[in-house]
């Protein structure tokens, strides 16, 4: 493209050089010219400009292949170094010429669906792994190799999915619990050094809870900055609801 960029711009010289500027001001008039600069690489204006446009549209279609070939994802590090181990010790016996590509792991793509918590599956079949532990007998007999290891991915998902529904509960939970504690301790105190104490500890449960509540967000979610905000902000405004609502029930008693 810029050859041929390069070559439009020498043709325009060469036009203006010798005279010819009205080729340059209408080009119907210079789609019918008969007659061509000695210069000019045996291929007219028109021409030159539609071999531009094909140009142009073919890199456009290589640009938009390449985005939708990085919205693809890479591959995580535990699939990459499973198919990196496997050329290396069995696949490289028949791919030993073929194989240099499995080091450009910057190239490299996956076809596999990511997921939001895809090394919390990563954490439980290393655990498995270590336990020497397999789901079913039907992946005990795909393979009598003690380096290999096939697990249920259906079932791991669903035991992934316990444990965030699990982290989920006890976020909200224990955090209630303690602040009914300290309303409850707050209620019965006679002094105002308790009840000042007590307010410490409560606004120290809700700053932390917000903190973890937070945390567990990026962790275990792709949400972006704004959106953990928002959440964080009607997370801690429920604490300070509750709190609410059973510092006045305490208050009536």
């Amino acid at each position: 493209m810029r050859r041929v960029e390069a070559t439009l711009k020498a043709m325009d010289k060469t036009d203006e050089y010798h005279g010819n500027a009205q080729y340059l001001m209408s080009p119907e008039l210079d789609a019918k010219r008969q007659v061509f600069p000695d210069e000019w690489p045996g291929q007219s204006r028109p021409q030159l400009l539609e071999q531009l446009k094909g140009k142009a549209l073919d890199y456009a279609d290589l640009a938009i292949k390449t985005q939708q070939l990085k919205a693809m994802g890479q591959p995580l590090n535990r699939d990459y170094r499973s198919v990196l181990h496997f050329m290396e010790n069995d696949g490289g016996q028949t791919f030993d010429e073929e194989m240099s590509f499995i080091y450009e792991k910057e190239d490299l793509i996956t076809l596999r669906p990511g997921r939001e918590y895809a090394w919390l599956d990563s954490i439980v079949e290393r655990v498995l792994r270590v336990l020497r532990c397999r789901f079913t007998v039907e992946s005990s007999a795909k393979t009598n190799d003690s380096t290999i290891h096939y697990y249920d991915r259906g079932r791991i998902s669903a035991f992934v999915t316990f444990i965030i529904t699990l982290v989920i509960m006890l976020l909200l939970v224990v955090p209630i619990w303690l602040l009914y504690k300290c309303s409850v301790a707050a209620s019965t105190s006679s002094t105002t050094t308790s009840s000042v104490a007590t307010g410490a500890v409560t606004m120290g449960i809700i700053s932390v809870s917000t903190l973890v509540f937070s945390a567990m967000l990026s962790v275990f979610t792709k949400a972006k900055r704004h959106e953990i905000l928002a959440a964080s902000a009607g997370y801690c405004a429920v604490l300070v609801v509750f709190l609410g609502n059973v510092g006045g029930c305490g208050g009536g008693q």
